[in-house]
């Protein structure tokens, strides 16, 4: 945060620290939501459950499905 510079005149070390304080921790809210966000999705444990899909197309043709 040493990077932040104070145009108001007058600031207390106090009330720039505070400032400082403020500015870090809303930084640190905003990357846990990030990265809350980016985490969303199935867990490890769901998506090792799912069923492994056969293909799509079968083995059948759609007029003999029909037909027979």
């Amino acid at each position: 945060m040493s990077a932040i510079r104070f145009i108001t005149q007058g600031a207390s070390p106090e009330e720039q620290a505070a400032v400082e304080a403020v500015l870090d921790a809303q930084i640190d809210e905003e990357s846990a939501l990030e990265h809350a966000v980016s985490g969303v999705g199935p867990s490890r444990w769901s998506r090792s459950q799912r069923a492994i899909r056969g293909d799509i197309r079968g083995t059948r043709t759609f007029g003999w499905d029909y037909n027979h």
